[in-house]
Protein backbone atom coordinates (compact mmCIF):
# COMPACT_ATOMS: atom_id res chain seq x y z
CA UNK A 1 0.00 0.00 0.00
CA UNK A 2 1.06 3.58 -0.79
CA UNK A 3 0.78 6.97 0.81
CA UNK A 4 -0.44 7.40 4.50
CA UNK A 5 -2.63 5.25 6.38
CA UNK A 6 -3.79 6.36 9.50
CA UNK A 7 -5.09 3.58 12.39
CA UNK A 8 -6.97 3.88 15.28
CA UNK A 9 -8.99 0.97 15.58
CA UNK A 10 -6.65 -1.07 17.68
CA UNK A 11 -2.95 0.74 18.65
CA UNK A 12 -2.75 4.06 17.02
CA UNK A 13 -0.66 3.89 13.80
CA UNK A 14 0.77 5.62 10.83
CA UNK A 15 1.75 3.90 7.89
CA UNK A 16 3.85 5.22 5.14
CA UNK A 17 4.08 3.17 1.66
CA UNK A 18 3.09 0.38 3.57
CA UNK A 19 5.42 0.39 6.71
CA UNK A 20 4.86 1.24 10.27
CA UNK A 21 6.28 4.45 10.94
CA UNK A 22 7.41 5.31 15.07
CA UNK A 23 5.03 7.82 16.93
CA UNK A 24 7.02 8.63 19.78
CA UNK A 25 5.84 9.72 22.97
CA UNK A 26 2.03 9.36 24.34
CA UNK A 27 1.99 12.70 24.03
CA UNK A 28 2.53 12.44 20.43
CA UNK A 29 0.21 9.47 19.88
CA UNK A 30 -2.84 11.41 21.82
CA UNK A 31 -2.09 14.46 19.81
CA UNK A 32 -2.66 12.66 16.62
CA UNK A 33 -5.76 10.75 18.00
CA UNK A 34 -7.49 13.41 18.83
CA UNK A 35 -7.13 14.77 15.49
CA UNK A 36 -7.87 11.73 14.01
CA UNK A 37 -11.10 11.50 15.72
CA UNK A 38 -12.27 15.08 13.76
CA UNK A 39 -10.03 14.49 10.66
CA UNK A 40 -10.48 17.65 8.19
CA UNK A 41 -11.48 19.72 10.94
CA UNK A 42 -9.85 22.31 13.50
CA UNK A 43 -9.22 20.72 16.37
CA UNK A 44 -9.23 24.01 18.94
CA UNK A 45 -6.20 24.09 21.33
CA UNK A 46 -8.83 23.72 24.55
CA UNK A 47 -9.69 20.28 23.10
CA UNK A 48 -6.39 19.46 22.55
CA UNK A 49 -5.22 20.57 26.19
CA UNK A 50 -8.38 18.38 27.09
CA UNK A 51 -6.75 15.29 25.35
CA UNK A 52 -3.25 15.17 26.55
CA UNK A 53 -3.95 16.36 30.55
CA UNK A 54 -7.22 15.90 31.17
CA UNK A 55 -8.36 18.96 33.54
CA UNK A 56 -4.60 20.27 34.33
CA UNK A 57 -2.57 21.17 31.53
CA UNK A 58 0.36 22.90 32.44
CA UNK A 59 1.52 26.48 32.28
CA UNK A 60 3.69 25.31 29.29
CA UNK A 61 0.88 23.12 27.65
CA UNK A 62 0.79 25.32 24.36
CA UNK A 63 4.45 24.83 23.68
CA UNK A 64 4.46 21.71 24.38
CA UNK A 65 1.06 21.07 22.31
CA UNK A 66 3.49 23.05 19.48
CA UNK A 67 6.27 20.90 19.72
CA UNK A 68 4.01 17.38 19.67
CA UNK A 69 2.74 18.59 16.45
CA UNK A 70 6.22 19.69 14.52
CA UNK A 71 7.47 15.83 15.76
CA UNK A 72 4.82 14.59 14.36
CA UNK A 73 4.97 16.39 10.18
CA UNK A 74 7.46 14.85 9.87
CA UNK A 75 5.29 12.03 9.30
CA UNK A 76 2.58 13.30 7.65
CA UNK A 77 3.57 15.04 4.43
CA UNK A 78 2.45 18.56 5.32
CA UNK A 79 -0.94 17.22 6.73
CA UNK A 80 -1.02 18.63 9.43
CA UNK A 81 -1.16 22.47 9.81
CA UNK A 82 -1.73 25.17 12.20
CA UNK A 83 -4.95 26.47 12.24
CA UNK A 84 -5.66 28.91 15.22
CA UNK A 85 -7.05 28.77 17.45
CA UNK A 86 -5.78 25.12 17.13
CA UNK A 87 -4.68 22.49 14.39
CA UNK A 88 -6.14 20.65 11.49
CA UNK A 89 -5.08 16.83 9.91
CA UNK A 90 -6.11 16.19 6.38
CA UNK A 91 -7.09 12.70 5.38
CA UNK A 92 -7.92 11.87 2.39
CA UNK A 93 -10.46 8.70 1.50
CA UNK A 94 -9.40 5.44 2.37
CA UNK A 95 -6.43 6.59 4.50
CA UNK A 96 -8.33 6.44 7.87
CA UNK A 97 -9.65 3.00 9.21
CA UNK A 98 -12.53 4.55 11.52
CA UNK A 99 -13.97 6.42 8.26
CA UNK A 100 -13.65 3.07 6.43
CA UNK A 101 -15.42 1.18 9.03
CA UNK A 102 -18.64 3.86 9.12
CA UNK A 103 -19.06 3.98 5.31
CA UNK A 104 -18.58 0.10 5.10
CA UNK A 105 -21.58 -0.25 8.05
CA UNK A 106 -23.65 2.16 6.46
CA UNK A 107 -23.75 -0.07 3.43
CA UNK A 108 -24.36 -3.25 5.64
CA UNK A 109 -27.22 -1.00 7.30
CA UNK A 110 -28.73 -0.27 3.79
CA UNK A 111 -28.23 -4.10 2.42
CA UNK A 112 -30.28 -4.96 6.21
CA UNK A 113 -32.95 -2.83 5.10
CA UNK A 114 -33.50 -4.14 1.92
CA UNK A 115 -32.89 -7.90 3.44
CA UNK A 116 -30.13 -8.30 1.24
CA UNK A 117 -28.46 -10.76 3.74
CA UNK A 118 -25.31 -11.85 1.71
CA UNK A 119 -24.59 -8.34 0.63
CA UNK A 120 -24.80 -7.13 4.20
CA UNK A 121 -23.07 -9.48 5.53
CA UNK A 122 -20.18 -8.96 3.14
CA UNK A 123 -19.99 -5.35 4.09
CA UNK A 124 -20.04 -6.27 7.86
CA UNK A 125 -17.47 -8.38 7.64
CA UNK A 126 -15.44 -6.34 6.33
CA UNK A 127 -16.40 -3.19 8.99
CA UNK A 128 -14.87 -5.75 11.83
CA UNK A 129 -11.97 -6.81 10.12
CA UNK A 130 -10.17 -3.60 10.38
CA UNK A 131 -10.43 -3.50 13.92
CA UNK A 132 -7.27 -5.08 15.43
CA UNK A 133 -7.97 -4.14 19.00
CA UNK A 134 -10.09 -1.71 21.00
CA UNK A 135 -10.03 1.75 19.92
CA UNK A 136 -6.72 3.47 20.77
CA UNK A 137 -5.93 0.30 23.35
CA UNK A 138 -2.21 1.83 23.81
CA UNK A 139 -3.66 5.04 25.14
CA UNK A 140 -4.84 6.41 28.64
CA UNK A 141 -8.65 7.43 28.27
CA UNK A 142 -8.49 10.60 28.97
CA UNK A 143 -11.41 12.73 29.05
CA UNK A 144 -10.39 14.48 25.95
CA UNK A 145 -10.99 11.37 23.46
CA UNK A 146 -12.50 8.86 26.05
CA UNK A 147 -16.27 9.60 24.76
CA UNK A 148 -15.54 9.33 21.17
CA UNK A 149 -13.30 6.48 21.62
CA UNK A 150 -16.68 4.65 23.64
CA UNK A 151 -18.45 5.81 20.91
CA UNK A 152 -16.53 3.85 18.10
CA UNK A 153 -16.66 0.85 20.71
CA UNK A 154 -20.53 0.73 20.41
CA UNK A 155 -20.49 1.34 16.64
CA UNK A 156 -18.03 -2.12 16.94
CA UNK A 157 -20.23 -3.54 18.75
CA UNK A 158 -23.79 -2.46 17.03
CA UNK A 159 -22.03 -3.86 14.13
CA UNK A 160 -21.20 -7.18 15.55
CA UNK A 161 -24.79 -7.35 16.49
CA UNK A 162 -25.76 -6.91 12.88
CA UNK A 163 -23.45 -9.25 11.39
CA UNK A 164 -24.81 -11.71 13.45
CA UNK A 165 -28.27 -11.28 12.64
CA UNK A 166 -27.30 -11.22 9.27
CA UNK A 167 -25.80 -14.91 9.60
CA UNK A 168 -28.82 -15.99 11.13
CA UNK A 169 -31.10 -14.79 8.54
CA UNK A 170 -28.85 -16.59 6.29
CA UNK A 171 -29.28 -19.90 8.15
CA UNK A 172 -25.95 -20.04 9.35
CA UNK A 173 -27.18 -20.53 13.60
CA UNK A 174 -24.45 -22.99 14.84
CA UNK A 175 -21.38 -21.01 13.26
CA UNK A 176 -22.23 -17.64 15.37
CA UNK A 177 -22.72 -19.57 18.62
CA UNK A 178 -19.16 -19.65 19.60
CA UNK A 179 -18.66 -16.05 18.91
CA UNK A 180 -21.78 -14.89 20.34
CA UNK A 181 -20.65 -16.66 23.92
CA UNK A 182 -17.04 -15.14 23.45
CA UNK A 183 -18.02 -11.80 23.00
CA UNK A 184 -20.82 -11.74 26.08
CA UNK A 185 -18.25 -12.76 27.87
CA UNK A 186 -17.08 -9.27 27.28
CA UNK A 187 -20.39 -7.67 27.25
CA UNK A 188 -22.83 -8.98 29.05
CA UNK A 189 -25.04 -6.50 28.95
CA UNK A 190 -25.40 -6.44 25.27
CA UNK A 191 -29.13 -8.02 25.34
CA UNK A 192 -29.38 -8.27 21.07
CA UNK A 193 -26.64 -10.80 21.67
CA UNK A 194 -28.14 -12.53 24.63
CA UNK A 195 -30.98 -12.67 22.21
CA UNK A 196 -29.00 -14.09 18.90
CA UNK A 197 -27.75 -16.18 21.05
CA UNK A 198 -31.19 -18.05 22.13
CA UNK A 199 -32.29 -18.08 18.30
CA UNK A 200 -28.64 -19.77 17.29
CA UNK A 201 -29.41 -22.21 19.91
CA UNK A 202 -32.72 -22.67 19.46
CA UNK A 203 -32.67 -23.27 15.92
CA UNK A 204 -30.10 -25.82 16.09
CA UNK A 205 -32.29 -27.74 18.49
CA UNK A 206 -30.67 -26.99 21.14
CA UNK A 207 -34.15 -25.53 23.05
CA UNK A 208 -32.85 -26.48 26.22
CA UNK A 209 -29.50 -24.82 26.14
CA UNK A 210 -32.07 -21.33 24.89
CA UNK A 211 -33.57 -21.52 27.68
CA UNK A 212 -30.72 -21.72 29.64
CA UNK A 213 -29.04 -18.78 27.44
CA UNK A 214 -32.02 -16.53 29.00
CA UNK A 215 -31.49 -17.85 32.61
CA UNK A 216 -27.70 -16.85 32.03
CA UNK A 217 -29.05 -13.42 30.58
CA UNK A 218 -31.14 -12.71 33.31
CA UNK A 219 -28.19 -12.86 36.07
CA UNK A 220 -25.73 -10.58 34.04
CA UNK A 221 -28.19 -8.01 33.62
CA UNK A 222 -28.76 -8.44 37.45
CA UNK A 223 -25.56 -8.51 37.92
CA UNK A 224 -24.04 -5.94 35.51
CA UNK A 225 -26.74 -2.96 36.05
CA UNK A 226 -29.28 -4.44 38.62
CA UNK A 227 -32.03 -4.30 35.90
CA UNK A 228 -34.15 -7.30 34.45
CA UNK A 229 -34.09 -8.21 30.99
CA UNK A 230 -35.85 -5.84 28.77
CA UNK A 231 -39.69 -6.95 26.92
CA UNK A 232 -37.99 -7.71 23.53
CA UNK A 233 -35.83 -10.27 25.26
CA UNK A 234 -38.43 -11.38 27.43
CA UNK A 235 -41.33 -11.91 24.73
CA UNK A 236 -38.33 -14.18 22.86
CA UNK A 237 -38.47 -16.10 25.90
CA UNK A 238 -42.23 -16.61 25.75
CA UNK A 239 -41.76 -17.31 22.30
CA UNK A 240 -39.36 -20.19 22.66
CA UNK A 241 -41.31 -21.90 25.88
CA UNK A 242 -44.35 -21.77 23.26
CA UNK A 243 -42.37 -23.25 20.27
CA UNK A 244 -43.88 -20.44 18.37
CA UNK A 245 -43.56 -20.83 14.52
CA UNK A 246 -42.36 -17.36 14.29
CA UNK A 247 -38.42 -18.37 15.22
CA UNK A 248 -38.47 -19.99 12.04
CA UNK A 249 -37.92 -16.35 10.28
CA UNK A 250 -35.07 -14.20 10.06
CA UNK A 251 -37.11 -11.59 11.68
CA UNK A 252 -36.29 -12.87 15.67
CA UNK A 253 -38.82 -10.78 16.88
CA UNK A 254 -36.41 -8.10 16.90
CA UNK A 255 -37.92 -4.57 15.99
CA UNK A 256 -34.76 -3.17 13.63
CA UNK A 257 -32.65 -0.46 14.45
CA UNK A 258 -31.10 2.10 12.74
CA UNK A 259 -26.66 1.24 13.15
CA UNK A 260 -24.59 4.30 14.71
CA UNK A 261 -21.37 4.98 12.49
CA UNK A 262 -17.25 1.26 16.93
CA UNK A 263 -12.32 -5.41 23.81
CA UNK A 264 -10.95 -8.15 22.11
CA UNK A 265 -11.16 -10.83 20.78
CA UNK A 266 -10.95 -9.42 17.54
CA UNK A 267 -13.00 -10.28 14.14
CA UNK A 268 -15.68 -12.88 16.11
CA UNK A 269 -17.75 -12.66 13.22
CA UNK A 270 -15.55 -12.32 10.48
CA UNK A 271 -13.54 -15.67 11.70
CA UNK A 272 -16.58 -17.53 13.36
CA UNK A 273 -17.75 -18.96 9.50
Amino acid sequence: MMGLRFGILGPVRIWRDGAMAPLGTTKQRLLLTRLLLEPNRAVSHDRLFSALWEDSPPKSALANVRSYANLLRKDLDGRLRANPPGYLLTVEAGELDATEFNERVRQGRDAMAGDRYEEALGYLTAALDLWRGAAAEDLPRTVGVAAQLDALEEQRYMAIEECARARLALGRHSEVIGGLRETLALRPTRERLWGHLMVALYRTGDVAGALTVYAEARQALDRELGIEPGPELTELHHLMLNRDPRLSGPALGWRRRRLRCHRRPVRLFPGSA
